[in-house]
């Protein structure tokens, strides 16, 4: 059995959509089949003019000259086509739509025939296309039904009598996977993938087992996710427009261009990302309409001064020194990593002098619920 997949990501191998597509081909190779990826991204491949030139004066053979001769020969010679592409604008990215586009007319005639209860194309060739079909996809949002136009999409792609969609993997929340501090918590979506490949190789499709795995949320709380995606967008010097649609995100009151805020966490081992990890985690069911600044004044490995603004229902993580905090936090570093790996207790710790604190308690009482942990910890 051959499985080519056509990677539509205009990131390529660096993409999200590769690291569920590897897995998924590594699986599938565990099961005996062969495979073979082809990144768009680094072909050549001109928009269909709807000349009908492939139907009429050269059947099967487009006017362009480009890469796709070649790529429709491997599509004719593989029995699993898989199309791995990420989500733009509820559909495919417009690398693989051309790529569909150009693939489909040469491999149909222009005629249109009942076959069952619906009207087609016939094929061009005999046995000369994959039976089955597989979609990759991850989307920037949390939620899964972002998918839901470009699933109904494959669905009526595949739903002749000579077709068939072995399976549909979707992945909300895609930009989770590349994120070096959640690798080890995420390794369980990956061996669905690599189980979603062998069940295809080997049963013709995924099982409904492996589906509901794959089908599950890389984070439970899209508040969570929506907060870190945040962070990263702001970190990175892109500020808010408040318009009507975006005055529910909590934008900070903080001066615009005095603090910069800290990118998401890439691991754990470091003050400066636990803090930042702090804020990514952040509840705001339980926060509600709180408003604080938690300023945190670090000794120690990682030194420095760091600080939580937590408003309008979002919570952002900066470098420096607030001028009316909250709560304000003194902590030698390996004291609060060790409470934050659960170590050592906090209140005992208080308590003993290990770290101390000034100003309102009772939000230091709420830190338990107000931060729930990095996404599948």
């Amino acid at each position: 059995m051959r499985f080519l997949a056509v990677n539509g990501s205009p990131r390529g191998p660096k993409s999200n959509t590769d690291r569920i597509l590897l897995p998924f081909l590594e699986g599938a190779r565990e099961a005996g089949a062969e495979t073979e990826v082809v990144y768009l991204k680094g072909k050549h491949i001109e928009h269909c003019l709807g000349c009908f030139s492939c139907w009429i004066k050269t059947p099967g053979v487009c006017v362009h000259k480009d890469d796709m001769p070649e790529l429709i020969q491997k599509v004719r010679g593989a029995d699993v086509l898989v199309f791995a592409t990420p989500l733009y604008v509820f559909t495919v990215s417009g690398l693989m739509k051309d790529f569909m586009d150009r693939m489909a007319m040469p491999l149909l005639q222009p005629f249109i025939i009942q076959r069952g209860d619906q009207y087609l194309h016939p094929r061009r060739y005999e046995g000369g296309s994959p039976g089955q079909y597989v979609l990759i996809s991850n989307c920037g949002f949390p939620e899964r039904q972002h998918f839901s136009g470009l699933v109904e999409t494959f669905r009526c792609f595949t739903s002749g009598p000579d077709s068939e969609l072995a399976g549909a993997i979707c992945c909300a929340g895609g930009e989770l996977l590349r994120q070096p501090a959640l690798q080890d918590s995420l390794t369980w979506y990956a061996d669905a993938a690599r189980k979603a490949g062998r069940e295809v190789a080997e049963q013709g499709s995924i099982s409904p087992q492996t589906q509901e795995v794959l089908d599950r949320p890389l984070i439970e709380d899209p508040a969570v996710y929506a907060n870190m995606a945040n962070m990263r967008w702001r970190s990175s010097g892109v500020e808010m427009i408040e318009t009507a649609g975006a005055r529910s995100s909590g934008a900070s009151q903080l001066p615009a261009g005095e603090f910069v805020p800290l990118p998401p966490p890439q691991s754990l081992d470091s003050m400066r990302d636990l803090v930042a990890g702090m804020a990514v985690s952040y509840n705001p069911a339980e926060g509600g309409d709180l408003e604080a600044t938690i300023q945190f004044h670090v000794t120690g490995d990682g030194a420095g001064s760091y600080f939580l603004d937590i408003s309008g229902g979002s919570c952002m993580t900066y470098e420096g020194e607030h001028p009316e905090p909250t709560l304000t936090i003194d902590t030698p570093t390996d004291v609060w990593m060790a409470i934050s790996r659960g170590e050592m207790n906090g209140a005992t710790a208080m308590l003993t002098g290990k770290y101390s604190i000034k100003g309102k308690m009772g939000l230091m009482m709420r830190f338990d619920k107000l931060f729930s942990g990095l996404p599948g910890t």
